[in-house]
């Protein structure tokens, strides 16, 4: 049966939506690289997600399954900007107190080098994919799909592709079915050992059914 997708605005929301992320990347390679303690990681996801779902409500849109809600899917739209303003506004500037100066340096580390990847790979404007996740008991019953289809539908309606850059091996074919095209299977720079994907949906080509 088809869930009610709706945007999210309100900070109860916020709060909500992040804990779900927080266990839906709880094993996810980059994450345990950030946080390699696994109660650490738990206790902390949830705060780290807060502050990036706070920056979505300000600069992108937020997205999660209603009544209940059960995933949530973040996405920034072309040309965003990251500027000072909505940084601290969203809290991301706390972000090293938060989880520890040498885990959002690891962080840092990886993201770094992928959007090195994507200002490289994506020269023109698109959507951008930043965040989707899936309460671990209810993943592969079809709920990533439904939440990010709405938004797809609007980048094809709208001429501009869509980016999405995952670390998680088994995501690969879920990105692939929903009409994203593979630029890099790569691993990060340094030591970090943390493995990722890259992917493209094409405008003219994309899936909408």
């Amino acid at each position: 049966m088809s869930r009610e997708i709706v945007r999210v605005a309100v900070e109860s929301q916020v709060a909500q939506a992040a804990a779900i992320l927080g266990r839906a990347f709880q094993n996810d390679p980059l994450m345990v690289y950030t946080i390699p303690d696994a109660a650490e990681r738990a206790r902390l996801l949830p705060e780290f997600y807060f502050r990036m779902l706070r920056f979505g409500v300000l600069a992108g849109e937020v997205y999660t399954t209603a009544s209940p809600m059960e995933a949530a899917a973040l996405w920034l739209p072309p040309g965003v900007q990251w500027t000072r303003e909505r940084v601290q506004a969203a809290g991301l500037h706390e972000l090293s107190s938060v989880i520890g100066a040498d885990a959002i340096a690891r962080f840092r580390e990886v993201v770094g080098h992928e959007a090195q990847a994507r200002e490289r790979d994506m020269t023109e404007p698109y959507w951008y994919l930043l965040l989707l996740g899936v309460e671990p008991a209810l993943q592969g019953r079809g709920l990533g799909s439904e939440l990010i289809a709405p938004m797809i539908q609007r980048a094809y309606r709208e001429g501009a592709p869509c980016y999405v850059e995952t670390e998680q091996p088994r995501n690969v074919a879920f990105y692939r079915r929903h009409g994203f095209e593979l630029i890099i299977d790569g691993q990060a720079a340094g030591t970090t050992g943390v493995r990722f994907w890259t992917f493209r949906q094409p405008p003219k080509r994309a899936n909408v059914t």
